[in-house]
């Protein structure tokens, strides 16, 4: 198996506003030396934790392109901690802890992957290839015995104006289950390889060409925001209303992204303000939405 070695990502590289929610940065660093590993309750089993997860997509990322192409170190971002504290300091009050009598992990994380040696220019916008993973260990079994866990993982572009990501659906996101960390390598391989990324710029291509007027634009938002709220609808992968209500103002205010003065709109400009609005999703209906998105133009 070819792998490569994962250097440490600053912290604050451009990769890290790809989502923000109530995320924070983090280290792999962090990630390996200094948070716990979630156990499965019944039978005090390990799970895979996030470290390992990042490592085996990561050597996927290297193993498919490292001989070809150029690739960055990831970017992850956690949230929803889960504190803890040493059995020696359990009578302590929160305050008096010390740093080595603290415990934490995350529940939820997501990472990417840059390849920034597969590139191409849309609108006068720099895109490349991000690959990356979700993580949430809500949808394990952790109070059982040890069972397969659940794990996402992606292939896209960033458009670097403003970090969007663009994930498409046709095989570019992948969920799966498993216990062993190997067979995450695999699956991520396997997507990797059939990923048809000249196949999805050129959808994307075409989508600058191709407008809205105001009036098809209103029509659009007023469509998607009633259907949202249809009881005979699964909307649970769309914007919600709230993301809506960024989009249309986007439309107006967006200085990448926005309308033209005709009030006419890219469709390419319409998908970016979707996948801007997006950015403010928790990281476990992140994937969803942004397939979501792609469907609704490409």
């Amino acid at each position: 198996m070819d792998t490569a070695t994962i250097s440490v990502a600053s912290p604050r590289s451009s990769t890290d506003r790809f989502i923000r929610s109530n995320t924070e940065v983090v280290t792999l660093t962090e990630l390996e030396d200094k948070h716990i590993i979630p156990v499965f309750a019944k039978d005090n089993q390990l799970t895979i934790p996030h470290f390992d997860f990042v490592k085996q997509v990561f050597d996927a990322a290297w193993y498919v392109y490292g001989s070809a192409e150029r690739i960055l170190p990831p970017s992850v971002r956690v949230s929803h901690p889960v504190q803890g504290r040493i059995p020696e300091a359990k009578d302590k009050k929160p305050q008096e802890l010390l740093e080595h009598e603290k415990t934490l992990y995350y529940e939820r994380m997501m990472f990417a992957v840059e390849v920034p040696s597969i590139v191409t220019q849309i609108n006068g916008q720099t895109l490349n290839l991000v690959i990356g993973g979700v993580k949430s260990y809500h949808k394990d079994k952790l109070s059982g015995r040890e069972s397969e866990q659940t794990f996402k993982v992606y292939v896209g572009f960033k458009v670097h104006v403003c970090s969007n990501f663009c994930v498409a659906s046709d095989g570019s996101v992948l969920e799966f289950k498993t216990k062993n960390p190997d067979e995450i390598f695999l699956r991520t391989v396997d997507m990797l390889e059939q990923f048809d990324h000249t196949r999805m710029l050129e959808r994307m291509h075409a989508m600058q060409d191709q407008y809205l007027s105001r009036q098809e634009f209103e029509h659009l938002i007023g469509r998607i925001r009633v259907q949202f709220l249809d009881p005979n609808k699964d909307t649970s992968r769309w914007l919600g209303d709230q993301q809506m209500g960024q989009v249309v103002k986007g439309y107006f205010d967006n200085p990448d992204f926005g309308a033209r003065a005709d009030g006419s709109i890219s469709l390419w400009n319409v998908y970016n303000l979707f996948t801007e609005a997006n950015k403010s999703s928790y990281i476990d209906t992140f994937l969803e939405r942004s397939e979501w998105s792609y469907e609704l133009f490409a």
